[in-house]
């Protein structure tokens, strides 16, 4: 009986979900119909390098695309939030603000965005380094994928 219930109850869920009309936000990335030419960069060099490697993808060269030029500034801040009674820092604040100015013709747009997360110190430095690259790349991640659904937008 216990099994029955399970089989229906995973045959309904499975009907309401297919036929919800439900889209990952992000399938038709891959997808882009548009080329993205990196002009001018400033600001911090390893924020800069993981943006440009995230849009490489997007810069080749097909004809019929549109084309974008982008520049952008790389803002990147590591902020004491906590100490200890002795006064090592115990949590941070990574904030990464990236300004993208994207040219196309007659076009020019702005788009600004701010992520940041908190994070523990970490007592062995070689770990919390390693630690504080990964969550760069989390959050430049995010930037670019806002950057490339809001371009897909642009008609």
């Amino acid at each position: 009986m216990k099994s029955l219930k399970k089989f229906l109850l995973i045959i309904i869920t499975s009907v309401l979900i297919f036929s919800c009309g439900y889209e990952p936000m992000f399938k038709n990335l891959k997808n882009a119909n548009f080329i993205i030419t990196l002009s001018e960069t400033s600001g911090d060099e390893d924020i800069n390098r993981l943006i440009k490697s995230k849009l490489k993808n997007y810069s080749t060269k097909e004809k019929g695309l549109k084309n974008y030029t982008i520049n952008y500034f790389t803002d990147y801040k590591k902020l004491i939030l906590a100490k200890d009674t002795k006064g090592n820092a115990t949590e941070y604040s990574i904030k990464v603000n990236v300004i993208f100015t994207v040219l196309s013709g007659e076009l020019r747009k702005e788009y600004n965005y701010n992520e940041s997360f908190n994070m523990k110190s970490n007592s062995d430095r070689l770990k919390e380094k390693d630690y504080e690259k990964n969550i760069q790349n989390n959050l430049v991640n995010i930037i670019t994928r806002k950057l490339i659904l809001q371009l897909s937008k642009i008609q």
